[in-house]
């Protein structure tokens, strides 16, 4: 399932996601008397997948829940392709460039219900301008604008998608944070608090821990992006020469 959050408040946007592949696992067992049951378990398949992904050309984050295999590989690579398919600039409107993305992801593989969030800043007249929409193949096909409302001013909160039970259960109305006066790093905080729970929490509810894994946090601002946490691709240990490695 995953769990993707994204964040936005005055000085930038965070986007956070967990690292966890999950599926279901079919075989067939055979009883002591020749019968056959069909048996579907979930298991999970990995803890290292890339679900929060930068695109420097392009100008954007992209974060993914919900499947995170699609037709045999993992949904980064189908991202990366939509990148080198589409070659959007920086310059390209988000909104085009999130259009497009779950265009790609509904005409190739319709059956498969996959979400992201897309985030970057545009340069308008004398100002940058955040945008951050949310999509998904299946549930919401039209890309949704999350940081402004109806008149297009910038409103700032959250947004969560994925496995999001034990994140409402944590934000309820009347003690959501002011995120109006959020501080950048309170919002990294806050944020790294709420997949932690969640994490945490699913390791004691009776049932399957779809979030889990190394958490990765992506901060967002119109000077550019940077990982604040992120799961390294390889371990350097002290005890091995650079020779050795």
């Amino acid at each position: 399932m995953s769990l993707s959050i994204s964040i936005y408040v005055p000085s930038g946007i965070i986007m956070t996601a967990d690292s966890r592949i999950s599926g279901v696992l079919t075989r067939n067992d055979t009883d002591s008397d020749g019968t056959q049951t069909r048996v579907h378990e979930r298991i999970v398949f990995s803890d290292s997948a890339q679900k929060l992904m930068i695109f420097e050309e392009a100008g954007v984050a992209i974060s993914t829940f919900d499947t995170a295999i699609v037709e045999k590989y993992p949904v980064e690579h189908h991202l990366r392709r939509f990148m080198e398919l589409e070659t959007p600039q920086k310059e390209s409107p988000v909104e085009d460039i999130t259009r497009k993305l779950i265009s790609y992801f509904k005409g190739r593989f319709a059956n498969t219900g996959v979400g992201f969030h897309v985030a970057g800043f545009r340069h308008e007249g004398t100002q940058h301008v955040p945008y951050l929409f949310s999509c998904h193949t299946v549930a919401e096909t039209t890309p949704t604008r999350r940081n402004s409302n109806d008149n297009g001013e910038a409103v700032y909160g959250i947004t969560r998608s994925g496995e999001t039970q034990i994140t409402n259960r944590l934000i309820d109305a009347n003690t959501t944070p002011v995120f109006d006066a959020m501080p950048l790093k309170d919002a990294v905080d806050y944020s790294r608090f709420l997949m932690n729970t969640t994490v945490d929490a699913l390791r004691f509810e009776p049932r399957f821990p779809s979030v889990g894994g190394p958490i990765d946090i992506l901060v967002l601002t119109p000077q550019g992006m940077r990982f604040m946490q992120r799961k390294a691709l390889y371990e350097q240990f002290d005890y091995l020469d650079d020779e050795e490695i």
